[in-house]
Formats: C-alpha cells, structure tokens, sequence
C-alpha cells in the first residue's frame, strides 16, 4: 500500500525483475514505482484474500 500524502492509499504488488523491485499497481491508471537501493520502506498490510460478490 502506498500513501501519496492526499490520505489516499493504493494497492501494489511487489515484483522482483532482475536485481531491482517494483511496486506495480493492480489499477493501470497508476504507474509502477521502482524501490531503490538505499532506501527504507515500510509495509503498511498484506492482502490475503480477494473475494467478489455475485
């Protein structure tokens, strides 16, 4: 989850490419974050379940 300071919080999945990670949302309009090396992040909450309701 990423907070862009308008306390507004989107969902990302972290993806490994090669030797660097980004964040890629799941909604298209937003674009992937690359995670540098160096940094320090923080991991707000895991999704466990998605479920739909007919």
């Amino acid at each position: 989850m990423e907070n862009d300071d308008t306390d507004k919080a989107t969902f990302k999945q972290l993806k490994k490419y090669g030797d660097y990670f980004v964040l890629h949302s799941l909604n298209p309009k937003y674009p992937d974050i690359e995670l540098k090396k160096g940094n320090k992040y923080t991991v707000v909450g895991k999704v466990v379940k998605k479920e739909k309701k007919y």
